[in-house]
C-alpha cells in the first residue's frame, strides 16, 4: 500500500502541505493550447518536475501529463514550434517518466519534441525548489 501510496503522489497534483512552485506557461498565437510545469517535493516520498498541457477550448479532454522527472534540481524548457508541435526541453541524464510524443485533445493532434536543456538556459534552474534542495 505505501508503494502504491507514493507513485500516486509522485504522478498526481501537489497538495498544500508540500513546497511546491510553477513554472512559466508557454502558448502559442495561433494554438489551442497552452504548457506548463510544477515542480512539488513531498518529502519523504519523493520529488516530481511534472509538465502539463492544457486545452481550455477544446470540448472535452482538456489536457493532460506530457512527462515527469523525479526531482526538482532543474526545470524543463517549453517552447511551441507551432500551433501543434511542443519543443520539451530535458536535462541531461535524467529518467524521463511517463514520456509522450504526442496527444490528441478534443480532435487536435499535439506532437512533443524532446531535447536537452542547455547551460544558461532559465529553466535549467527550475521555478525555486531547487535551490532550497526541495524543501
Amino acid at each position: 500500500m505505501i508503494v502504491i501510496l507514493s507513485a500516486a503522489l509522485l504522478s498526481g497534483c501537489p497538495g498544500r502541505e508540500f513546497a511546491t512552485c510553477t513554472g512559466p506557461v508557454a502558448t502559442h498565437p495561433e494554438g489551442m493550447c497552452s504548457a506548463h510545469y510544477y515542480q512539488t517535493d513531498y518529502r519523504g516520498s519523493g520529488q516530481v518536475t511534472q509538465v502539463l498541457v492544457k486545452c481550455s477550448e477544446l470540448p472535452s479532454k482538456p489536457g493532460g501529463n506530457v512527462v515527469a522527472i523525479h526531482s526538482v534540481v532543474h526545470g524543463v524548457g517549453l517552447k511551441w514550434l507551432s500551433e501543434n508541435t511542443l519543443e520539451v526541453a530535458v536535462p541531461a541524464g535524467v529518467a524521463l517518466h511517463g514520456q509522450r510524443l504526442g496527444d490528441t485533445y478534443g480532435g487536435y493532434p499535439l506532437q512533443y519534441a524532446y531535447r536537452q536543456l542547455q547551460a544558461g538556459e532559465p529553466a535549467l534552474q527550475g521555478c525555486g525548489l531547487g535551490k532550497s534542495g526541495g524543501t
